[in-house]
């Protein structure tokens, strides 16, 4: 197990190699001059030509990239020309940000897929069965973008309910804290549940299809047992790993839940950035995304050991 994890820690370098080249070339052929865009149309070329200096922009682009590597070994993300801060500061401020309605979108994902999944294979062609497919097909189908605007704009037309705009810590006020997270964070979470009802249901239905769960009835187990023991774990694999990616489209998710309910987290900081062509900023929070997909790639690979003994890494 740890020379596999080994190995997939080492493929994490040319991955992040790749990805960070890759949006740094593709940044600088989007037109737009970033001191432009900085200091304003106003500003004398003289000022320009100052900024550009200052933050190396002049330089060739693999000048340019090979010096914010060497700033990241020393744990500096390089600065940002449009907030004229530290990229790791301006992270540090927004993450927690980010970080929370994605745990309580991952946390309403769970809640809501996982169990009706199960119902819905355990109680095939039944009431709830039904409804369950429905509402994972209309979640499937309906934007996040949309629902945003409608969970905005009808609550205020209906009930004169404002959402509100002001973030509060969850130290300082649960309640408060909760209130401003828990509709983008649902939001964000009504298509990834959709998805993880649908294979849910699919696994559970081929787990009872198997002799072990016909004998594990036949000795007069009660079905809770033989559910929660037998067929929940055994179909827990494929809806794993479908977990693992909706996790990551999670993070796509949160732009644009950002952009709709102005959460100042990475997603907005990141959309404001490539429209202010703020290119260490932008490498900074691709560096971030990368290395926490190949992370939950990672995690999904060994929790199929913890799930099914029978898997081994070698």
């Amino acid at each position: 197990m740890s020379a596999y994890i080994f190995r997939r820690l080492l493929l994490l370098i040319p991955v992040i190699i790749i990805v960070t080249f890759g949006v740094t070339s593709l940044m600088r052929l989007v037109p737009g001059d970033p001191a432009t865009l900085a200091l304003g149309q106003q500003a004398r070329e003289e000022d320009r030509e100052a900024f550009r200096e200052k933050y190396h922009l002049n330089d060739p682009l693999i000048v340019q990239y090979g010096r914010w590597w060497q700033g990241v070994f020393r744990g500096d993300l390089g600065s940002s020309v449009r907030h004229r801060t530290d990229v790791t500061t301006e992270l540090r401020h927004r993450m927690p940000i980010t970080l929370q309605m994605l745990v309580m979108a991952v946390i309403f994902t769970v809640a809501l897929g996982v169990p009706a999944g199960v119902i819905a294979g355990i109680r095939r062609g039944g009431a709830f069965d039904y409804g369950a497919r429905l509402l994972s097909v209309g979640g499937l189908s309906m934007p996040s973008f949309w629902l945003g605007t409608l969970a905005i704009t009808l609550p205020f037309l209906w009930f004169g309910y404002s959402y509100p705009t002001e973030r509060v810590s969850i130290l300082d006020d649960p309640l408060k804290n909760l209130e401003k997270f828990w509709l983008p964070s649902f939001i964000l979470a009504v298509g990834a549940s959709a998805g993880v009802v649908r294979i849910t249901r699919s696994a559970v239905l081929d787990v009872l299809r198997n002799d072990f769960v016909r004998t594990a009835y036949a000795k007069g187990l009660r079905e809770r047992v033989v559910v929660t023991r037998h067929v929940t774990r055994n179909a827990m694999i494929p809806v794993v790993t479908l977990f693992g990616l909706q996790i990551i489209g999670l993070f796509g998710g949160a732009v644009i839940i950002e952009t709709i309910f102005n959460l100042r987290g990475v997603g907005l900081l990141f959309v404001e950035s490539i429209f202010n062509r703020d290119y260490p900023m932008v490498q900074g929070i691709i560096l971030f995304f990368a290395v926490v997909f190949m992370t939950i790639n990672l995690l999904v690979d060994l929790t199929y050991a913890f799930i099914d003994p029978r898997i081994r890494y070698s």
